[in-house]
């Protein structure tokens, strides 16, 4: 991936993190959302942007809501970013904070489990 598709990678983090935030949708709005990554085409016909929601439970529903939004947030994105051809737009949920959790929480237990056979030694 060349240097100029990580610059556009990272401006479209930071402008669809603005924008999401500009929101007007309650369900958007009692909720933390942050925009984790964002991986473009060579092209720039496709921009898949992860977003992680910290209410779990309210996830999917931010998610359908911020994808029910895509064309706002695209034509807004086109006013923001300066290049001629803004990408497509497409909404995942990025489970990789809750996964790096769950590692710890395993790495935790082997050290605590470790710390407890040392112990009986």
């Amino acid at each position: 991936m060349g240097n100029r598709i990580l610059k556009i990678n990272s401006e479209i983090q930071k402008i669809v993190g603005t924008i999401i935030e500009e929101l007007n949708n309650p369900v958007i709005d009692n909720d933390i959302v942050c925009v984790t990554d964002v991986k473009t085409t060579e092209d720039l016909e496709i921009s898949k942007i992860y977003i992680s929601v910290f209410n779990k439970d309210n996830q999917d529903e931010v998610l359908n809501q911020v994808k029910h939004s895509a064309n706002f947030i695209r034509k807004n994105l086109a006013q923001r970013l300066n290049i001629r051809k803004v990408p497509y737009l497409e909404f995942y949920l990025d489970n990789s904070i809750e996964y790096g959790a769950r590692i710890d929480a395993v790495i935790e237990q082997i050290n605590e489990s470790r710390k407890a056979n040392e112990d009986e030694n």
